[in-house]
């Protein structure tokens, strides 16, 4: 009888285990953040103690708040001091941040914790701060930037210069990888040369000559605008409420001379309002330079608050440039753009103006760097010119009693990129916002409107300082724009 033997069970083999990917360490902020994000509340408690002195360096007897407890109070000062600089390591103790494969990360808080992610294909831009007690201590402030709006960008505040550029460049070539690949350098190129071979949107034919004033973009790193501080200064004198300020202050000081407190209560507040808003105007826009990155732009301003915004060129949703009545005299114009991401107010207004103040030159050198497939001629007319010219529709002589100004200037002009609008008689504006960038569109009539056959045509943009709206064209012309605009949008957002 035979036994079969066993046969031999083949031995497994361990399977290689893929060591785990190491993650980066976690970095702390500067030790002095936690001082510099109290620096206002320390200047002010400063400003109070030298206001108080100021009593006896002129001789006048200043009252004593401790009863002659001097010794006591100065103990009470030391403590309280030695109890803001243990808050002050603790709170720097719990902050950290890093930058890991997919997102950034940062820690704060002790008693209430926060935790921020950013990932990087969520970043628009990467800015640098410098506010004024930064700047003495040699720091910075890294600003992320992401699409949920203001409310979501993350901040480091402070690094150190070298530390801060660093971060700065890691992170935007890191978010470059997955950012969108909307109008590259190449793809913009490609485009324009497209648009340069002929369109016949809008019923016009756009021929080369069209584009061949147009200027060839700058070099990458190149700047393109350094406004001096004399013409910001200049431009805010010039602006409506600047003449004001200019009359009220000597108003002001002849009421105050002459003792005439209803004209000081009158005066008072209305300078102290409107001058207030300007000079922080002032101090945004100062040192301002405008330089090109490829496919974003870079803006350094500030005066006490030293800035460095990048915006992208893709983010870009709609672009104006506006000429008020003052600056009729001086040729001086201002451009400002939506961006996503970016709201209207507060600090997101440094991002939407890309030329505080400029002249016709200067404003045709950005605005052919934002969008190169705007021709010369139709941005001279959609600045500076009324009528059809250059294809542009403007309104009929129905709209005359209603804008008894402007009526022959207002008006849109069909490109292959965008839409061109024009507005203002005094105060000119033109708009331009390209047909994938149109969220929806609005026809608005009322009751006098509609008496006169006309209608008004709003361009729904993101949110920002550009509204985009042709006012008073005939209602079969304002129509048409609305039922062609949709099909062209369409198509653009398809090819995009």
């Amino acid at each position: 009888m035979s036994t079969a033997e066993p046969t031999p069970t083949p031995a497994t083999e361990p399977t290689p285990t893929t060591p785990p990917t190491p993650q980066p360490e976690w970095r702390h902020l500067h030790p002095l953040s936690p001082l510099l994000k109290g620096g206002i509340a320390f200047v002010a408690v400063l400003a109070y103690i030298v206001s108080q002195q100021a009593d006896s360096f002129f001789g006048a007897q200043r009252d004593d708040p401790t009863n002659g407890h001097l010794g006591w109070a100065a103990v009470g000062v030391l403590v309280v001091l030695l109890g803001i600089i243990a808050g002050a390591w603790v709170s720097w103790r719990f902050s950290r941040f890093r930058v890991g494969d997919a997102l950034i990360e940062l820690r704060t808080g002790v008693l209430f914790r926060q935790h921020r992610q950013v990932r990087f294909d969520r970043i628009q831009a990467v800015d640098l701060g410098r506010p004024l007690l930064a700047r003495l201590t040699g720091l910075s402030e890294v600003v992320v930037q992401s699409a949920g709006g203001k409310d979501s960008h993350l901040k480091l505040s402070f690094l150190t210069d070298a530390q801060a550029q660093q971060v700065r460049e890691q992170l935007m070539a890191l978010a470059g990888r997955s950012d969108e690949v909307a109008a590259n350098p190449a793809a913009a190129t490609s485009h324009h040369a497209s648009a340069a071979g002929g369109s016949e949107w809008g019923g016009a034919q756009l021929t080369d000559e069209d584009y061949a004033d147009l200027p060839a973009p700058p070099p990458v790193g190149q700047p393109i605008l350094a406004i001096p501080n004399l013409r910001i200064l200049q431009s805010i004198l010039y602006s409506g409420p600047g003449l004001v300020i200019a009359l009220a202050i000597p108003a002001l000081v002849v009421s105050i001379a002459l003792g005439v407190p209803e004209m000081v209560a009158w005066l008072g507040p209305m300078t102290v309002a409107v001058g207030s808003s300007h000079l922080k105007r002032l101090t945004q826009e100062c040192n301002f330079e405008l330089l090109h990155q490829g496919d974003r732009l870079r803006i350094r301003h500030g005066l006490t608050d030293l800035r460095t915004t990048t915006v992208p060129l893709h983010r870009i949703q709609a672009v104006e440039v506006s000429q008020s009545l003052p600056w009729r005299l001086t040729g001086w114009w201002r451009i400002q753009v939506n961006v996503a991401g970016a709201g209207a107010g507060g600090d997101d207004v440094t991002q939407t103006v890309l030329m505080p103040v400029g002249n016709r030159e200067e404003a045709l050198r950005v605005l052919t760097l934002v969008h190169p497939g705007i021709p010369r001629g139709a941005a001279l007319a959609a600045l500076e010119g009324d009528g059809p010219a250059e294809g542009f529709v403007t309104t009929s002589t129905r709209a005359r009693s209603l804008d008894p100004l402007s009526w022959r200037r207002q008006g849109y002009a069909v490109l292959p990129e965008g839409l061109l609008t024009r507005r203002g008689g005094w105060y000119r504006a033109a708009q331009f916002v390209p047909h994938a960038r149109i969220q929806s569109l609005k026809v608005e009539q009322g009751p006098v409107q509609r008496r006169r056959g006309v209608a008004t045509v709003r361009l729904m943009s993101t949110v920002g300082p550009v509204s985009p709206v042709v006012a008073h064209l005939d209602e079969p012309e304002a129509v048409r724009l609305l039922a062609e605009q949709v099909v062209r949008s369409s198509q653009a957002r398809q090819r995009a």
